[in-house]
């Protein structure tokens, strides 16, 4: 499915639906060989559940990403993105000495994860990567034993908060309460799990697409030098062309039409992310990069009741990390040739971002 339109649709339908999809994957190897812990977990991410479940949790973790605590991590992003970014030399590699850091330190001092076990996260987030990747080739004792750590991190972490609440994302979840309940202790664990993974992985990707793109477009990066306040429509723009996630996919669990076709209960949809964000029906010139552009907000956060939970997040990062690498970069130049992206099924980036500066 490739339209704008119709990919809208499709995501918000109550007639599609992703446990089908979970289970799919889940059941071919080396997932089918991973621990009853681990696919327990991967049950447990938020982006694989349907309602009456994803209803409840999705109300729970909403209350906690609330505008204040966003603002109040403005400052944390800024000091992160300086201290990474004036310790390099040379011409580094950017994406292990700012984008694969910046995100998954951010989203440590979100959840409140003490500053000596970021380097764990690190490998746990990674070990994710692995397992979310359709057609892997990863060992499955190596990422249990990542998996299994990472879990019982989180759940002495949650403990401690149940006992000695902080100001950080992981008490809110231990303690969110709503009509509809609380979460359990493991789903406390697979949601920080989740969000670590999620707050890392398509940020670091969107860095490093956009800085990709923004060498490429000298007058675009002149433009938002010159106009700093086109930043907030710059990253939608920037997302927009080039998205870290260009899939979603949906199984219908009812018969549907959608863009004049029906679609029978069974079968599956791959919603193409990336090509509906660059339909002519929606967007005017879509493969032209312009951070001016009208109303650029795509759909490249999703749509729906699975809309990305973290998206004001990863704006805010994308907004205050690019702005101070501009800022130090100032016209800079990437090697083209040595480049290396991520080799994935659904998630794209570089993770080799070789920059001179200018």
């Amino acid at each position: 499915m490739t339209g704008f339109d119709e990919a809208r649709v499709a995501l918000s339908s109550p007639a599609m639906e992703v446990t089908t999809q979970r289970e799919v994957v889940l059941a071919v190897s080396p997932h089918s060989g991973m621990s009853d812990l681990s696919k327990a977990l991967f049950r447990k991410f938020l982006l694989f559940v349907d309602p009456p479940d994803h209803t409840r949790m999705r109300s729970l973790v909403s209350r906690t990403f609330t505008p204040k605590r966003m603002r109040n991590l403005e400052d944390d992003v800024e000091r992160l993105s300086i201290g990474l970014l004036d310790a390099i030399e040379g011409e580094p590699d950017l994406f292990a000495a700012f984008n694969a850091p910046l995100p998954i330190h951010t989203i440590s001092v979100l959840l409140g994860i003490p500053e000596a076990d970021w380097p764990f996260t690190v490998d746990v987030s990674n070990a994710l990567v692995d397992y979310l990747n359709p057609f892997p080739d990863f060992d499955p004792d190596e990422i249990d034993r990542l998996l299994r750590g990472g879990a019982a991190l989180l759940d002495e972490l949650a403990e401690a908060r149940r006992l000695d609440p902080q100001d950080d994302l992981l008490s809110a979840l231990v303690h969110a309460e709503s009509d509809a309940g609380r979460l359990s202790r493991f789903e406390v664990v697979a949601m920080a799990m989740f969000l670590m993974f999620a707050g890392h992985e398509t940020t670091s990707g969107s860095l490093g697409l956009a800085m990709h793109h923004l060498a490429k477009t000298p007058d675009q990066r002149r433009l938002i030098r010159d106009d700093p306040s086109l930043w907030p429509n710059a990253v939608e723009e920037l997302i927009r062309f080039d998205p870290p996630l260009h899939v979603d996919p949906r199984a219908a669990k009812e018969d549907v039409e959608i863009g004049g076709v029906t679609i029978e209960t069974g079968q599956r949809v791959t919603v193409m992310l990336a090509a509906a964000n660059r339909d002519p029906r929606r967007f005017e010139n879509p493969d032209e990069l312009r951070l001016d552009r009208e109303d650029p907000h795509s759909i490249s956060f999703g749509h729906g009741i699975h809309h990305c939970v973290g998206a004001a997040l990863a704006r805010m990062q994308m907004r205050v990390g690019l702005r101070v690498f501009l800022d130090r970069f100032g016209a800079y130049t990437i090697d083209e040739e040595a480049i290396e992206w991520k080799n994935h099924a659904a998630l794209r980036g570089p993770v080799g971002l070789p920059v001179r500066r200018g």
